[in-house]
Order: structure tokens, then sequence, then C-alpha cells
């Protein structure tokens, strides 16, 4: 919330299981095993709306480890009835957040990891089923009691420690060149965190509750 001008509504997400990466060399698609897998993941969506007029001015869709603002005119908005419920698009097995469907590759010169959405009949409507859990700027808690298990600060999930190096020289020996080359530097890249599984905390110890999106 930025003084008086704007109102930040976080709506959080829980998911109960963040499946593997895959990864995209150039032409070729390829699963990692069981790299990426984690019980537990925790995802959100802030809405930055005007104290003047009550208007969606812009929106924050958490991706990993950051996330994005999108300003309201590039959001796509619920089809019928001339909508107002901004519309995000949670990726394949990672529930990264983006503004329109398609692939966002993280990585580059078509070398990365894939984060694939699509446009599809299934939908999660946050706004038929929710509950406000807390409203620390109200004054007193804003009248909310906040449920109990906000303040679980403990992991959501159990921590496993694995090794994948099996899957990764699986993977080598059925590339070969630059593309072997191109897949061993992507490897090498990718943070240690994700080899193995370790459950979320909660989203009170997220930066975002008590300070601004980064």
């Amino acid at each position: 919330m930025l003084g008086a001008t704007f109102t930040d509504i976080a709506i959080w997400v829980f998911y109960p299981f963040n499946g593997p990466i895959r990864a995209k060399i150039k032409l070729i698609t390829l699963p990692l095993g069981r790299i990426g897998e984690h019980i537990g993941d925790w995802e959100h969506v802030t809405l930055r709306i005007s104290n003047f007029n009550g208007e969606l001015w812009r929106v924050f869709l958490s991706q990993h480890s950051g996330g994005e603002w999108i300003d309201a005119c590039d959001l796509e908005f619920q089809e019928g009835g001339g909508s107002n419920k901004p519309v995000a698009y949670a990726s394949l097995h990672g529930h990264a957040m983006y503004p329109k469907p398609g692939l966002v590759l993280q990585g580059n010169d078509g070398v990365g990891i894939r984060n694939d959405t699509a446009k599809i009949k299934k939908v999660f409507d946050t706004g038929l089923g929710y509950e406000v859990i807390a409203a620390e700027y109200g004054g007193e808690g804003g009248g909310v009691v906040e449920p109990r298990w906000v303040n679980y600060f403990r992991k959501w999930g159990p921590k496993i420690d694995y090794s994948v190096e099996d899957d990764v020289k699986r993977i080598e020996r059925f590339l070969f060149g630059a593309l072997k080359r191109a897949f061993v530097n992507l490897v090498k890249k990718i943070p240690d965190e994700v080899y193995g599984e370790d459950g979320p905390t909660g989203p009170k110890l997220n930066g975002n509750w008590a300070g601004d999106e980064k």
C-alpha cells in the first residue's frame, strides 16, 4: 500500500504439489526426472486498487522467487458480461503466474527451463471461494481474526535430498555436440535448492507480507 493512494489485496493460493521441471534445448524438450519436485507450493497475486476511484491499477504476479507488476491495461479479463476480474495463467508443474498463455523460457538463445501456460476450460475462480485471513493495515487487524495456520512458521512440506546425477547422465547420453554442451551449461545454472524436495514457508514469512512486492 502506497500511503493512502492505493490498497493492495494479496490473494494466496496453496498447491499441494510442485511437479518436476522441463528443459528446452533449442527444438527439444527434455523432462528432468525428479528435479524441481516438492510437496507444497504457495503462490500469490496482488491487486493494487486506487483508493480514489476503486479501479484496478496494477497486478503483481508471483513467479518462483520473484515476480512482476503488470498494468491493468495489459491484463486479460474474465470473458463475458464486461467482467472486471483479471486472469492469471499458472505454469505447468511450477505454478508461476503469467498474464498471457504460452511459453516463458527461463534462459536465453532457446535454452532454459520451460514455464508453459495455456488457455483451457478449467479455471480456478478465487472470487467464488475465499477467506480473509488478515487486514493488518485496518487498525487492530481490521476486525479480522487470523486463522491459526497463518502463524505456522515451519515448512509446508518435507525436506528430502536426493541424487539426480543418474537422471542428468541419462539425458546426456541422448545429446551430442552443441546440444550436449548447452544442456550441461543449463544444469550448472539450476539453483542447488531445486536438487531435492523442500516445502515452502507460509505467506506471513514472505517479504511482501509487511513490505512491497519486489
